[in-house]
């Protein structure tokens, strides 16, 4: 009972306060300034660790949205580059000696890629590689900036050809190869002559591969196939055209259940000008280099023996570093761990360091002091030292004191000493101040 009281009137005495006018007596006054404090410093703690937890969580977000960007740029969903290269395309003719303006990007022709391929044009391509939607002539076509109709190859009708393509980054898919009998290259002109593959390497065949396509299962390299042209086909300006459709996106297969490679995919596209008659077909295949022959890098396969008239095959060294992806994500990760390691010292451990460091500051100090004189001996360290004592403070002069001869003189005498008066000495005065009697 007398605590619900006191309890009351601690109540009624607190109730001017928290409407901020009236007066409490002074211990009142000074139970209540006692609640805040407490308040208060149980508020700063909880305010100073939920700012070091918001501290945290901002290093661990910066450190993450780089490592995401890191992640974003080592991994490109399409990424797939590639260009053909036997016949050499009229992109890449540049590379092997022809007189064709060059183009640096002759891996890019991916009809501008697949945004812009399936949401902007439909699906739609140039026959060449070019986006749909630029303006005609577009650049690979004839008419266009590299579409100048010159020939890089001679074949005869029905005969089997080398196709040689190289795949900087595979994204699996297959190949197609078909040829138009006029320099324009429609494509409905290019799909009335679709070439059978009559083999390949590397490939790893399968059952349901079709005989008009050849399926890249072997990652990033270059390819080789043989393909027989069509035996009416006679043209002194043909096309050759390459198409790649990369097999790497998910989609919807025709039976209605989703898979990678299904749906809509990545294209790629280029062409080549050829000529094919009876007159002056031959495997007119230009190296690298006009006056240097690349040099064979593996033994010839049993499988693509050359055909009648033709050159047997040279396989071009890959090109690119091996393994470059990989290396660069375990740098990446080593360099992100020792990132979060970094971030775990200085949160935990901070102060330890900062006071090792400290010491260490303060003991080096004190080395340089203790080992200074030591480290100036000899001749230098002498004139040093003279250079110290010369550079000493000089005590000040000190006045002539005369105190001495003031005791000295007599109580009788003057205290003025005048020049003529004769000094006694102590002797002198001892024997006078003696009493009488004691001669």
């Amino acid at each position: 009972m007398c605590r619900k009281h006191a309890e009351d009137a601690l109540f009624v005495a607190e109730e001017p306060y928290r409407n901020g006018g009236g007066r409490i007596g002074l211990g009142q006054s000074a139970a209540l300034s006692e609640i805040p404090i407490h308040v208060k410093r149980s508020n700063s703690k909880q305010q100073q660790h939920s700012t070091m937890i918001n501290r945290r969580k901002v290093s661990l977000s910066v450190l993450f949205v780089p490592l995401c960007l890191l992640l974003a740029a080592n991994i490109d969903p399409t990424a797939g580059h590639g260009r053909l290269i036997e016949p050499p395309s009229r992109a890449s003719a540049w590379r092997y000696g022809f007189s064709t303006p060059p183009n640096y990007n002759d891996h890019e022709l991916y009809c501008g890629g697949f945004n812009r391929q399936w949401q902007r044009n439909e699906g739609k391509c140039g026959e060449c590689g070019d986006p749909f939607d630029v303006p005609l002539p577009r650049p690979h076509e004839f008419g266009g900036k590299w579409g100048q109709g010159v020939i890089v190859r001679r074949y005869k009708p029905g005969a089997t050809i080398t196709l040689r393509v190289e795949l900087t980054a595979s994204h699996m898919g297959y190949f197609e190869f078909r040829i138009c009998d006029n320099v324009q290259a429609k494509q409905d002109c290019l799909d009335k002559h679709l070439m059978r593959i009559v083999s390949g390497t590397p490939s790893i065949p399968h059952p349901n591969d079709l005989k008009t396509r050849f399926y890249p299962r072997n990652g990033s390299r270059i390819y080789d196939m043989k393909a027989e042209l069509p035996a009416d086909l006679n043209c002194n300006n043909c096309v050759v055209q390459w198409k790649y459709v990369a097999g790497n996106n998910w989609g919807i297969c025709p039976d209605g259940n989703g898979a990678v490679g299904c749906g809509p995919q990545e294209e790629f596209r280029a062409c080549a000008d050829v000529s094919v008659s009876e007159k002056d077909g031959q495997d007119n295949r230009t190296p690298l280099r006009p006056s240097q022959k690349p040099t064979p890098t593996r033994a010839p396969d049993s499988s693509t023996e050359p055909a009648e008239g033709e050159q047997p095959i040279e396989e071009e060294p890959p090109k690119g570093v091996k393994y470059m992806g990989p290396l660069v994500a375990i740098i990446s990760l080593f360099l992100v761990l020792c990132g979060f390691a970094a971030l775990y010292i200085y949160h935990y451990h901070g102060g330890r360091i900062k006071a090792l460091m400290r010491w260490n500051r303060e003991k080096t100090q004190k080395g340089a002091h203790g080992t200074e004189p030591i480290a100036n001996m000899g001749g230098a360290g002498v004139a040093h030292h003279g250079d110290v004592e010369a550079n000493a403070p000089v005590p000040p002069p000190r006045t002539k004191r005369i105190s001495n001869q003031i005791r000295d003189i007599d109580a009788q005498e003057s205290s003025v000493l005048s020049g003529s008066t004769k000094r006694q000495s102590p002797l002198d005065i001892t024997v006078s101040r003696q009493p009488s009697g004691m001669d």
